[in-house]
């Protein structure tokens, strides 16, 4: 092959990359949906959240100020359960890293890939609800008690395309709101989409 047939296939190889890119972007081809994690600990959101009433920052205390929103320490946890439930199989082992002064080596769920940026604080502070993108999380261990536990998944796919649709289109106030289980006004009804920025350097920095 002649160096000039040799720099015309170049571009082929380029648009073959591309296009490449673009469909692993856009599909669901490279995505962790659906994929269900166990955790050391088998803790559900449900108890906590619809029993209690608890706010997803009080376990989730960085997700407003900071690009990860992190997990209660196990002083947190124990800061309820030195009373509550204390003979339960699953706090006696939060109660055992407390008492060494270790964290509990949670498993993660989501995670996007280590060249996009996701800040949480953005979207928390924007009014971006939790299960919009985590799915109706406060239902996680609702169907029953701890026997029942079933694992947190990854319910969408947070691949680009995902991404990037709802930065286009919007995000509608009133469809977070009900994903969270809140009740829905005709405020919130009547409030326009959020859009945001999709331009590579929003999330590729």
């Amino acid at each position: 092959m002649t160096v000039k047939k040799k720099w015309t296939v170049i571009p082929g190889f380029l648009a073959l990359a591309a296009a490449a890119t673009l469909l692993s972007a856009y599909s669901g081809a490279s995505s962790s949906q659906g994929k269900l994690v166990e955790q050391p600990v088998k803790f559900v959101h449900a108890p906590h959240v619809q029993k209690a009433g608890m706010n997803c920052l009080y376990c989730h205390s960085a997700a407003n100020k900071a690009p990860d929103p992190g997990n209660a320490s196990v002083a947190t946890c124990m800061g309820c359960h030195t009373l509550v439930k204390p003979q339960s199989a699953e706090i006696k082992k939060i109660a055992a890293a407390y008492q060494k002064g270790q964290p509990i080596p949670w498993n993660r769920v989501h995670k996007v890939p280590d060249y996009v940026q996701f800040p949480h604080m953005r979207h928390v502070n924007a009014g971006v609800t939790c299960q919009t993108c985590h799915g109706q999380i406060q239902n996680q261990g609702a169907q029953g008690p701890d026997t029942n536990y079933v694992p947190v998944q990854q319910v969408n796919s947070l691949n680009m395309g995902w991404c990037i649709n709802c930065h286009v289109q919007g995000y509608k106030p009133a469809e977070g709101a009900r994903l969270a289980g809140q009740k829905v006004t005709p405020e919130l009804e009547a409030m326009p989409a959020k859009k945001a920025r999709y331009d590579c350097a929003v999330c590729h920095y």
